[in-house]
């Protein structure tokens, strides 16, 4: 695992060439399920992980392959709800670290992603899983996952986002992730930006893909929503359901994700009334709007996008009857104003810490970007940092702790009562 962690030195490379050959070699493996295809910026997680419960509900053997992951490497690849095993994901390393350096031998040098991706569609279909639901890495069109030949195509809501590799405007962005979309395959999108659905819309009809957008072409109501849980009616399936996962958007990403199963009901794949009332009522999705105690309350976000934090931290203001005790800690390619006028906005105290990679703002930086909203101040963890705000709390308090899935990640082995450092990441 150490050697495939190094490679992700080699950073982002778009491009499927190179993911083509290595599941060659494997025996393409990508080809031995069906598979749900999961595109968008921000709740394709979410989405993704609804879609595989109802499916498991269902009676399926089936996958779910997400990334990044929280807390340990194995996350990423699940089947039947539990992450791959040590041993199994130590072999398959093992395995395309062979190729890969083989590969490169030949001047083809392979990405952290592409291998992780190889791995993932190597364990589903050597453990025989019927129904892989795959989320997208990063963009769509050129992303490692677009190698599958799935049933049906869903893609969450899209916002500014790795603007240096996307695109710096929303249709741009749009076109990387319409990239996903199939000659003749199914594509359920949300009710979002014009813009947006324009460019959806013209690779849809370029691909003579049937494309249908939850919020027009099909209703949905919220009905209710705590940081219990969300209620909502779904005109697809003609129910009022539940999901345990907190904030009015995930009644949108359960549509979302309930009308792409409806339609690969059409195309063959049985699912009963009932499996979607079970599965979504014991869908797991940690570090979304999560409540890891009480008295006082402490809840994790992993949001990373500035359109992502507003979303949240309305939502927040909506359901609670004070202002939060934030720690925030950001990535250096995000929109760090954004994120922290979001955050900031329903901030009584903040602060700041850099989640312990490279990559992350420093906390002096973070502390700067909120401090326009209220008083902060730095600290030299995350762990010091939920420890300093378990201090400022008082029982009635929420502490939210937000901006990175790494700051999230470590405030789970906080919470365990682990070491940051020298974890896989």
């Amino acid at each position: 695992m150490k050697w495939l962690f190094e490679q992700e030195a080699r950073g982002i490379k778009f491009g499927l060439e190179n993911t083509r050959e290595l599941l060659s070699r494997l025996g393409d493996p990508q080809h031995r399920f069906r598979s749900l295809h999961v595109a968008g910026t921000n709740g394709k997680g979410s989405v993704s992980a609804m879609a595989e419960s109802v499916l498991r509900a269902a009676g399926y053997r089936t996958a779910l392959y997400t990334s990044p992951h929280l807390v340990d490497f194995r996350e990423r690849i699940r089947v039947d709800g539990k992450c791959i095993g040590e041993e199994e994901m130590l072999r398959l390393a093992e395995e395309v670290r062979n190729i890969a350096e083989d590969m490169a031998a030949h001047g083809r040098h392979l990405t952290f992603f592409e291998l992780t991706t190889a791995m993932a569609f190597t364990h589903f279909a050597d453990t025989g899983v019927e129904t892989a639901v795959v989320e997208v890495g990063m963009g769509g069109r050129l992303d490692s996952t677009n190698v599958i030949d799935p049933v049906c195509v869903a893609i969450a809501t899209i916002a500014l986002e790795h603007t240096s590799f996307l695109g710096s405007t929303l249709p741009q962005i749009a076109f990387e992730k319409a990239g996903t979309i199939k000659p003749g395959v199914p594509v359920i999108t949300l009710e979002q930006a014009p813009e947006v659905i324009d460019v959806l819309e013209r690779r849809a009809e370029e691909m003579s893909a049937p494309m249908t957008v939850v919020g027009r072409d099909v209703g949905y109501e919220v009905l209710s929503s705590t940081l219990e849980g969300t209620e909502v009616y779904l005109e697809e399936i003609d129910a009022v359901v539940s999901v345990p996962l907190a904030g009015r958007y995930q009644g949108s990403n359960c549509a979302l994700a309930c009308s792409a199963l409806a339609e690969m009901m059409r195309r063959g794949v049985y699912i009963p009334d009932e499996a979607f009332a079970r599965g979504l009522a014991a869908v797991r999705w940690p570090g979304r709007l999560e409540v890891v105690s009480q008295r006082p309350h402490m809840i994790l976000d992993v949001s990373h996008t500035a359109a992502g934090a507003r979303t949240v931290a309305a939502e927040l203001e909506r359901m609670l009857d004070r202002k939060a005790i934030v720690v925030l800690g950001v990535l250096g390619d995000k929109d760090l104003k954004g994120i922290a006028d979001a955050f900031g906005s329903i901030a009584r105290y903040a602060i700041a810490a850099s989640p312990e990679t490279t990559r992350a703002f420093p906390a002096e930086q973070v502390s700067d970007a909120l401090s326009a909203h209220c008083p902060t101040e730095t600290a030299n963890s995350i762990g010091h940092a939920m420890d300093r705000a378990m201090e400022l709390a008082s029982e009635d308090d929420t502490i939210l702790i937000a901006g990175s899935l790494y700051t999230v990640g470590e405030a789970k082995r906080w919470l365990d009562g682990k070491t940051c450092k020298g974890d896989i990441r």
